[in-house]
């Protein structure tokens, strides 16, 4: 059971209870995988809490031990597992804030794909 307290109020997460599809990440050859949010008990999102899928929702490879990944680490694994040149697109949504919340999302995940580019090649270099 997740608990936080604050200011002496204990407050209890709801359990995560399935995933939203936000983005797709294509790779140069036409192979997608989707990034879903995690979604609590009432469909909101968990804001930095990703799960990766093939488009027949399997994992495309092992997933974290906590059960999903962050902006950083989605990064990582999809540069440690071959997906890099690829293209972050945003999931189309009539919900102008939802739109908003994804756009902001492809910015942050393109961030830190570029940033995990960098680190791979300065440790080829040996820097």
């Amino acid at each position: 059971m997740n608990e936080s307290r604050a200011y002496g109020l204990m407050t209890i997460d709801p359990p995560i209870t399935g995933i939203r599809p936000i983005l797709t990440v294509v790779q140069p050859d036409g192979e997608r995988l989707i990034v879903a949010r995690l979604t609590n008990v009432g469909a909101s999102s968990q804001s930095n809490r990703f799960v990766l899928r093939r488009v027949d929702l399997r994992p495309p490879w092992p997933q974290p031990e906590k059960g999903y990944f962050g902006y950083a680490e989605v990064a990582r694994a999809l540069d440690a597992n071959g997906w890099r040149g690829c293209t972050v697109e945003v999931m189309s949504t009539a919900d102008c804030d939802e739109l908003r919340a994804r756009t902001l999302a492809k910015r942050k995940l393109h961030q830190h794909c570029i940033a995990a580019a960098i680190r791979r090649a300065q440790e080829a270099d040996g820097r």
